[in-house]
């Protein structure tokens, strides 16, 4: 089995990220697209190479798309990068001009390397999203595109017709062209491709985090009903667990400036079909203590971003009697099984403090810290989340993700059982953010995607690996694992 690099070239090095990231710090406003070629022409001269012999040459791929048009991507191959790049820049010039397209996101991939194509193609399926390669011909003539979206062709992507001249089925591909590139979006800010991973820290504060709080309030907000529901929530559990995340991205869009009318609309209306759903069922009777956990939950961090509504009777009264009915519950054991009763009340009793901190308020929870055997235990159940894109499983608890991102948020850290316990919770919420942080959607990603899709939706499916999430509670599930995983990882 041949898998001998004629030739390889390292990643492009931090100075070259850094690089690229000091035009983010000098552009805000729109560019033109003779300022974005300019800017991609410079940066893809200093880093392209000529292929060996015998295939000394350049070969580049232009990816180009617009706000509602189709993603358009072509490989060009010359002797020279200017011949080549003359070319390619022409072709997007001709696809601006005949789509009538002010504004474009534009991407340069170009060929750094070529291997003998394996029959596994192992090499292709890497958990990194921002990687892509090409596959050619024996003579090069023929070239296309592959994303790192799973084992599929982009031409199998959803909405996408063609990328590139796919290779002829006749003509066995038989080399694979390794491939760096640049992003540049509208502002005329590079991102130098494949980009380094990030840590936890990274994506709290950078330009990845509030992206993915904006386009999952989109999506949440886009798929609610008009009574204030989502039509994939099956259960009042599944309601209060998209409202849960609906009201996580709203709160962080807030902090990040990204004001969202609709979001905001959104939370009113998911709040207000909770409290007509409360007035059906009895508080007394048959409502489980999770039921009545999470609806405090919910209802303390509703008043947290909205504290006009604490002055609503109907909100209030609903909190008191919420909380006296868990106030009434049995202590949760040390166990497997998340304290939810404590960690609402323990979440009330921070919100009360907070609303008056120089007052001593009279409450029946309990500040003590919680035993960590359930939060370690709760690892198999957010890998299932992770692993299986949230969907139901009868293997997993419903939205065991909350009970730990309440456990983040609360004073005080978990008791462990032993020091090792804690260092493998750690170690398993540092895995289990990486799965998750794969399935965040890079706006170079999101490039490839159709167009009605691209700001819509936060994540890839799992199940179907070039597909986005477009299902609420899936995303809303994911979400939360993520800021969860998040915390503890970077603890």
């Amino acid at each position: 089995m041949m898998n001998v690099s004629l030739f390889s070239r390292p990643a492009p090095t931090a100075a070259a990220a850094m690089a690229a990231d000091d035009h983010r710090a000098l552009r805000a406003e729109p560019v033109d697209l003779a300022q974005q070629l300019d800017l991609a022409f410079r940066f893809v001269a200093q880093h392209v190479v000529s292929l060996p012999d015998p295939y000394a040459c350049c070969v580049l791929f232009f990816t180009v798309a617009a706000e509602e048009l189709p993603v358009s991507s072509f490989s060009i191959r010359r002797v020279t990068l200017h011949a080549a790049w003359r070319e390619g820049a022409t072709r997007v010039r001709q696809w601006a001009w005949a789509h009538n397209a002010s504004g474009v996101e534009l991407r340069i991939d170009w060929a750094c390397g070529i291997q003998p194509v394996t029959p596994q193609q192992s090499q292709l399926r890497t958990a990194d999203p921002t990687r892509t390669w090409a596959l050619a011909d024996d003579e090069l003539e023929y070239t296309e595109l592959l994303t790192a979206l799973g084992k599929n062709t982009s031409r199998n992507l959803a909405e996408v017709q063609s990328l590139c001249d796919p290779v002829p089925v006749t003509t066995h591909a038989r080399w694979q062209l390794l491939l760096e590139g640049v992003y540049i979006d509208q502002q005329g800010e590079l991102t130098a491709l494949p980009r380094p991973r990030l840590s936890p820290s990274h994506l709290r504060h950078g330009p990845a985090g509030p992206m993915l709080y904006r386009a999952t309030q989109q999506l949440l907000a886009q798929h609610q009903s008009d009574d204030g529901s989502w039509p994939e929530a099956g259960t009042l559990l599944d309601h209060l667990g998209i409202t849960y995340a609906l009201l996580l991205a709203h709160k962080n869009t807030q902090m990040e400036s990204l004001r969202d009318d609709a979001g905001t609309r959104a939370c009113h209306r998911a709040i207000a079909y909770l409290i007509e759903q409360m007035r059906r069922w009895s508080l007394h009777d048959y409502a489980s203590e999770m039921l009545h956990a999470m609806s405090l939950i919910v209802l303390v961090r509703y008043t947290e971003q909205f504290p006009g509504a604490i002055a609503s009777s109907t909100v209030s009264n609903l909190i008191t009697l919420l909380s006296q009915q868990l106030g009434g519950v049995s202590p949760a054991l040390p166990g497997d099984t998340p304290p939810w009763g404590g960690l609402s009340l323990e979440a009330l009793r921070r919100r009360q403090q907070q609303s008056a901190p120089d007052e001593l308020l009279p409450f029946q929870g309990s500040s003590r810290s919680y035993d960590g055997k359930w939060l370690h235990a709760s690892w198999p159940q957010l890998r299932l989340i992770a692993d299986d894109g949230g969907r139901p499983s009868p293997a997993a608890q419903p939205w065991t993700a909350i009970a730990v991102m309440e456990c983040a948020l609360r004073q005080g850290q978990p008791q462990f059982m032993s020091d090792g316990m804690q260092t493998q919770f750690k170690a398993n919420m540092q895995t289990l953010f990486r799965a998750c942080y794969q399935r965040i959607v890079w706006p170079e990603v999101a490039l490839f995607q159709a167009s009605n899709h691209r700001k819509q939706a936060a994540f890839f499916s799992p199940r179907s690996s070039n597909a986005l999430v477009s299902d609420c509670r899936v995303a809303s599930q994911l979400l939360i694992t993520i800021n969860a995983a998040m915390h503890f990882a970077g603890a």
